[in-house]
This record gives structure tokens, sequence and C-alpha cells, in this order.
């Protein structure tokens, strides 16, 4: 068996990465590409010499390291094989002689049932949270610090399963680039660098536009919108939820105001809020002193709620929607995935509006039981007193039907996309 030729280092500071070992695996890597065939290379996350660390000190961390070492190389790992440390609950395996997904999972399972044996510390019996990443190189391709990535990816990615084991996959490459997105859109919260859009609404039975939607959208790159459920998302991990909200609010209903006074704008606007917002202590209070602070009544500003769920779960947060129902503010059902047990309690809550998005079903015009389906969906409303808005309307002609239909406001593109303010008051100032 080859091992590196640092092994277990009695510094309590974590280690970098053995160099030896990176050679090590850049030369097997080389000669079993030359032959064709594949490496596997498993990642694994003790977890638990930091923890052994934090109770008992570091001396007594660098035992159970070492433990861990020689109990893998005794009873799991091969002649050939190679295991490094590659940081305080890191370590690294190269199994040289397997290169076979199916091999490589079970090898991976025989690592984690050794690690998950209970330790014993003086009388503590102490258990490892062990997670293992699988990659295999391509038999022709890649280089070691690809197949590094790949399974710190998948040892990331097993972390949250429930079997801690996971076998590299270009999926985990998604999640990764999402995890890099969530931090930037947290560090834009945070720095106030978000700027709002407003989507026109236009009244089916009269036809003037009547409203707006303000949308968040974020000028990074190339990511333009930013759906209300993310950033609400990267403000709880930054802990300034009341802030994204307060500087949103504010924001919409300056803009609301300064289109009435400076283009004859008389408008209600929109703003889409998950549902645990309403947990926020003194959002009611928040939303009425951003009213009074741009001398707007409660009746232009709409709250579209989203994850109804949370509303039946939390009984606070019904009591929030009920305390901004008796402000005055109208509330909207914008919940796509609401099912049909929650309209049956939706019909005690003081919901006055329910908002369809007629993307998912872009055949509703021509398949009769689509149709029969809106149809239906627009009767319950109306037997619930909710005005509907649709999304996702086509065209004049999808909007003509939906009046037929009963539905009274319309948000689509074709008739106005989200602009900027400027941009709003130049269209439709007229």
């Amino acid at each position: 068996m080859e091992s590196p030729d640092k092994e277990t280092p009695s510094s309590g500071a974590p280690a970098a990465a053995d160099i030896h070992f990176i050679d090590q695996l850049h030369q097997h890597l080389d000669d079993r590409q030359a032959q064709g065939q594949a490496l596997t290379l498993l990642l694994v996350d003790c977890g638990i010499v930091g923890r052994v660390d934090a109770v008992w000190g570091y001396q007594v961390g660098d035992a159970v390291r070492a433990r861990i070492f020689s109990t893998l190389r005794t009873e799991v790992l091969r002649p050939g094989d190679i295991i490094c440390e590659l940081g305080r609950d890191e370590l690294a395996c190269v199994l040289s002689a397997i290169d076979e997904p199916q091999m490589a999972m079970l090898a991976a399972e025989k690592m984690l049932r050794t690690l998950n044996a209970p330790l014993w510390l003086g009388d503590e019996e102490v258990y490892a949270t062990p997670s293992i990443g699988v990659a295999i190189s391509q038999a022709k391709d890649g280089n070691s610090d690809s197949l590094m990535l790949q399974a710190r990816r998948a040892c990331v990615a097993a972390a949250g399963l429930a079997d801690h084991i996971a076998l590299y996959d270009v999926k985990q490459d998604v999640q990764a680039l999402h995890l890099i997105e969530s931090s930037r859109l947290r560090s834009a919260v945070e720095s106030d660098a978000l700027e709002l859009v407003f989507q026109p609404q236009f009244d089916l039975r009269y036809g003037p536009i009547m409203g707006m939607e303000s949308m968040l959208r974020w000028s990074d790159g190339d990511r333009a919108m930013v759906c209300m459920r993310e950033a609400i998302a990267a403000a709880e991990a930054g802990g300034i939820v009341a802030k994204l909200i307060s500087s949103m609010l504010n924001r919409a209903l300056r803009n609301c105001s300064e289109f009435r006074q400076k283009a004859g704008l008389d408008l209600r606007v929109s703003i889409n809020l998950p549902a645990r917002c309403l947990l926020q202590d003194g959002l009611p209070d928040l939303i009425e002193r951003a009213l009074r602070t741009w001398a707007l009544g409660p009746v232009r500003l709409v709250l579209e709620i989203d994850d109804i769920a949370t509303l039946q779960a939390e009984p606070s947060a019904q009591a929030a929607l009920q305390r901004l129902h008796e402000m005055g503010i109208k509330l909207s059902i914008d919940d796509p995935h609401a099912s049909l047990a929650s309209y049956f309690w939706l019909a005690t809550m003081p919901f006055k509006e329910l908002k369809i998005d007629l993307s998912v079903a872009p055949d509703w015009m021509t398949q009769p039981r689509s149709e029969g389906v809106l149809r239906s969906l627009i009767e319950l409303a109306r037997h619930l007193k909710l005005e509907i808005v649709a999304m996702g309307v086509p065209d004049d002609a999808a909007a003509k039907k939906l009046a037929a239909l009963g539905c009274d406001f319309i948000q689509a593109d074709f008739r106005g996309p989200a602009v900027d303010p400027e941009e709003f008051v130049t269209r439709f100032a007229d």
C-alpha cells in the first residue's frame, strides 16, 4: 500500500492539500488513461475531528484522526490505494483498482460503515457524521484538478442525502453555480444593489391601464430579473429581510406617487411577497409608515402572497394578514402551486384577488378541456368573491376570450413588458 509522506500532522491547524498526494494522483491518472482505464477518487468529510478538537483539544483530535487513517488502511483500502489528509476533517482516497461506478459506490459504502462505528474517548461514545463524494475520471481525458473538483462537489451533495454518499453528476455543477449566484445575490441585497421595474396591468372590462406590478431587477451580468423568493432567501441568510422589504416597498410607493404627480397616472402598485414575510415582526406597521411617507391611501397597494401553505401553518402570519386587510390593503393570491385543499381554507381568509398564470397551459385557446379548467377556476374565484388577474396572455384574441369568460385584468408582455420608471412614464403618461 502506498501512503503520503505526511500522514497525520501533529499541529492543530488544518493542513493544506498534500503536494505529494496531488503528484501521486496526477501520475496515477496519467497511467490509467494511457491504458484506456478510468480512476476512482473518494473525498471524505469525516465530520468528527473538528468537534473533538472543540471539546477535548487538538491533541485528542490528532489521536482520533490517526485512528481513522489506520482503520481505513487496514479494513477498507487495498494495496496500491492512496490516502491523504486534505484538511482537519477531510481526506482523499484513490482506489487504483476500481474504475466502475457500481464498484466505487460499494467501496464508499464500506468506508461509510467503517467511519460510522462509534469511537470511545475515555467514557464517552462519539459518532462521526461522514459524507463521501465519489468521482470517476474519464478513460481518455480529464485531469487531476477537475477530478478533485468533481469529488468535492459530490461530497457537498452527499451531505444533503440520507445515505451520505453521492456519485458525481453534472447536475452538481449547476448546484455549485447556484450557490455562487446565491452568495452574489446576498451581497447585492446587503449593498442595496437591486432595482425596481414595473409591468402594467390593464382592465379587461373598460380598457385602460389600472395598475402595475413592481419587480426586482439585478443589474449583474446576464441576470436581469430576480424572483422575490430568491431575494428573500438571500436576505434571510444575511439577516436583512426587513431591510429588503422596506427598501422595495418604499421604492415602489415612491414611484407610484411620482407617477400620479408627474404623469397623471393614478395607479395601484402590486408587490409580491412570500407568505413567510408575514412572520416578520412589525410588518403591518412598516407598511403603514411607508404609505404615510408617500401620502398614498392603502387602496393603492396590493400585496401578492405566494406559498399559501405557510399561512395555514402559522397563526401569526394569519393575524398579520388580517391586520393588513383591516388597514384597507388589497390581498392577492399568487400561488400557482396551491392545492385544492388550500382553496377551501382560503375561503375563510380576507383575499380579494386571484392571479392566474396562463403560461402553464399554452393550449387553453385550442383545447376545450383546458378552456374548461380555466372556466371552472374563474367560476370558483367568483364564488369566493375574488377578482382575477391573468398573466401569460399571448395576444389580443386571448384577452378578448378572457374577458368573455369573466376575467377582470391582464398583465402581459404583448400589452407592455416590465420597464424602468422613466420608460414607464414615457409609455403610459398619455
